[in-house]
């Protein structure tokens, strides 16, 4: 915040030196001793000066002089921050790469991993009205589902449509999303956010990640994780619970080592799906802060001179004491 801070109207601090230079000359008028004093008898004059020993009290133009700083300060215009403008935050894209896995059939988040997946991804879509969302589903392989679209039917027509038989290759390898989001960003890529919406990631995709992440003009990596760690049971539509490659049932635990390995390697946060909306809230606020780090063209600073006005109205208040107006 200190490298950004500056002044909008930088001349107006002209003015602080006369103000001082101003208070200075008052506060020495009002000490010297009254005119046709040094003509009375040193006796009679200290029997008829009121407030002899005032020299150290404070004086009506001690109050105007801090209100007049706080004035000329505040007209200068401080200023620490930017407000990007709206199209800008409209415009940046989110995509959403989704995985499509037998893992994500698991009933530990009712009705499974996959339909509250959905739940989320439509909830943030909605959340973020007039701006753009893509849809990348990924299991061994990814693919493009819909490009950025800021039409929210559309989209949960082929969220809906997402499930582990259509995907081509069984897996859940998050490192194959990654060239795709590059290219459906294109050139918005600074300003946009990737949501992994997963159970986890495997180990080959955490330097994938931080490689990713380290690029120049990478967008910001966001992942919600969608499941419980313990896992559950992994039941097929017919019913039955799906299977390992190797046989047996389908383990779908969730290894928190990988996703501690993506925050502290790769810079990835990492939350967490829950009941409420405070899931919705923090992505919201991950999304938010890509867009604030991204360089808006169109960008304005924020004149924070307005704040040096609430102590310029309470020492102006004094004025209302007896004896504290100023007599130029």
């Amino acid at each position: 915040m200190m490298e950004a801070f500056h002044f909008l109207r930088p001349l107006w601090l002209l003015t602080l030196p006369l103000i001082v230079l101003t208070w200075w000359l008052v506060r020495r008028q009002d000490e010297r001793s009254p005119r046709g004093a040094a003509m009375l008898a040193p006796h009679l004059r200290d029997a008829l000066t009121i407030d002899r020993d005032s020299s150290g009290r404070l004086r009506a133009v001690d109050g105007v002089a801090p209100v007049m700083l706080c004035l000329a300060v505040a007209a200068a215009g401080p200023t620490w921050s930017q407000q990007q403008s709206p199209w800008f935050r409209e415009a940046a894209p989110l995509v959403v790469a989704i995985e499509v896995s037998d893992s994500m059939r698991s009933n530990d988040l009712l009705p499974t991993r996959l339909d509250r997946a959905r739940y989320e991804v439509l909830d943030l879509v909605k959340a973020r009205t007039g701006s753009r969302t893509a849809l990348i589903a990924y299991a061994g392989t990814a693919h493009i589902v819909m490009p950025p679209t800021n039409d929210v039917r559309v989209l949960q027509t082929f969220l809906e449509s997402l499930d582990p038989a259509v995907m081509p290759v069984a897996g859940a390898r998050a490192a194959t999303v990654l060239p795709i989001a590059r290219q459906l960003l294109g050139n918005d890529s600074s300003r946009s956010t990737l949501l992994f919406v997963n159970d986890g990631f495997d180990s080959e995709a955490v330097p994938a990640l931080a490689g990713f992440v380290a690029a120049p003009g990478a967008p910001g990596v966001v992942t919600l994780v969608v499941g419980r760690d313990a896992g559950g049971v992994a039941l097929l539509p017919d019913g039955s619970p799906a299977l390992a490659p190797g046989g047996g049932r389908l383990d779908t635990r969730i290894d928190p080592a990988p996703l501690r390995r993506a925050e502290r390697e790769a810079g990835v946060p990492v939350l967490r799906a829950s009941a409420d909306d405070a899931d919705t809230r923090a992505l919201l606020r991950q999304i938010a802060s890509q867009q604030l780090a991204a360089d808006d063209p169109d960008a304005r600073w924020e004149d924070r001179g307005w704040l040096l006005l609430w102590p310029a109205l309470l020492l102006a208040l004094f004025w209302f004491r007896r004896g504290w107006t100023m007599r130029w």
